[in-house]
């Protein structure tokens, strides 16, 4: 892994049409952008009491619901179960909040960086720390060099300086 392969992914979702722009599109739909992510992880955080933690399924779908974001795929689909798809256990985690919120938006985040955030959030605490970022850097050559790796990506990376990557500042990385 190299920062540049970063870059490239993170290039790669641009060029499908994410934005940091408004959150109505000039249709007046929907879209899912920079801001709407803050909110939402502030919504989230104020009703799981910190971002980090896990709300039960039925609640989410509750939030959503008041948001208006109760269904999906041109409105045919209740968002509920699209949560159900994407996590079968009773509580979810604020990635799986936030790929509804997308999803219900009509413009969902790339399924590979939610799934790879959780595979890489051993611990299940809502953060990727350095050893959790290193291990997307176990090909390198030298242990130097994965350090190195390790620093150039959280200083890329995390935004509140605090030495950890919540997914807050995972998507705003790659996805806008």
């Amino acid at each position: 892994f190299k920062l540049s392969y970063y870059n490239e992914y993170k290039s790669y979702l641009r060029s499908k049409g994410s934005s940091d722009m408004a959150t109505q599109s000039s249709s007046g739909e929907m879209r899912f952008t920079v801001k709407t992510l803050e909110e939402y992880a502030k919504k989230y955080a104020k009703k799981a009491g910190k971002l980090q933690a896990l709300i039960d399924k039925a609640e989410a779908v509750k939030m959503l619901h008041e948001d208006d974001l109760s269904v999906y795929g041109d409105g045919r689909f209740p968002i509920a179960d699209y949560l159900h798809t994407i996590c079968t256990s009773p509580q979810i985690g604020f990635p799986e909040y936030v790929q509804a919120v997308s999803m219900a938006m009509g413009n969902p985040l790339d399924n590979v960086v939610r799934e790879n955030f959780v595979k890489l959030d051993k611990d299940r605490s809502g953060f990727l720390d350095q050893k959790e970022l290193g291990a997307l850097l176990d090909d390198c050559l030298s242990e130097k060099e994965k350090k190195n790796q390790v620093k150039e990506l959280l200083s890329s990376i995390d935004v509140d300086k605090d030495g950890k990557v919540n997914y807050v500042e995972i998507v705003k990385a790659i996805c806008f």
